[in-house]
């Protein structure tokens, strides 16, 4: 028999699922990245910044998000989008895109972000969920309202929303249609019969 040298009054069990860290609701929160390299990914295609944020207050002070951003990458696109987030990341921080020169500039700075959750295949081959950073918010931004959220901010994903589509087509449909010469291409509900 082997003796454990260490006290499990304090540790929280659910911790033993890994990887996905704790559930909270999507909103947006004041963050710090706490920690982060920059190294190459798993594929080895190129480049990127893993790093471990903390929110630093309200009702979850201390849930830990972690993210990755591409800075290099073979794919064009891939190293397009990373390139963006690390260009908002640095803007939401107030250090500035033009003046990220090193990544440890990021740490202790905070920032707002927009929290959501993601589902993903665990390595068990089931699906596990996390949270992940939607959108940096510059803090000039900070009081504008976030994205809609799930119904009572729980986190289950709304199936049937109706009502943005009859918004739209009602909306389009209370549009004149372009006059004749106009150079406007009458769209298929604009068309009468």
């Amino acid at each position: 028999m082997a003796q454990l040298n260490v006290n499990l009054a304090d540790v929280n069990e659910k911790d033993a699922e890994g990887g996905g860290g704790q559930i909270i609701p999507r909103d947006r929160y004041l963050l710090n990245i706490m920690e982060g390299e920059v190294k190459r990914n798993s594929k080895n295609t190129g480049d990127l910044f893993e790093f471990k944020t903390e929110i630093v207050e309200g009702d979850f002070a201390g849930v830990k998000v972690f993210g990755n951003i591409n800075v290099t990458h073979q794919t064009l696109t891939a190293q397009k989008i990373g390139q963006a987030q690390l260009a908002a990341l640095a803007e939401a921080t107030g250090i500035g895109k033009a003046n990220l020169t090193d990544t440890d500039q990021l740490l202790f700075q905070p920032f707002y972000a927009d929290l959501d959750v993601e589902t993903y295949k665990g390595r068990d081959g089931g699906e596990k969920e996390r949270m992940v950073i939607k959108k940096y918010i510059h803090a000039g931004n900070a009081n504008e309202p976030p994205p809609s959220k799930a119904a009572a901010n729980d986190n289950v994903k709304v199936a049937n929303d109706n009502t943005k589509t009859t918004q739209a087509i009602t909306t389009q449909a209370t549009k004149p249609a372009p006059v004749a010469g106009g150079g406007g291409r009458q769209m298929p509900w604009q068309r009468t019969a």
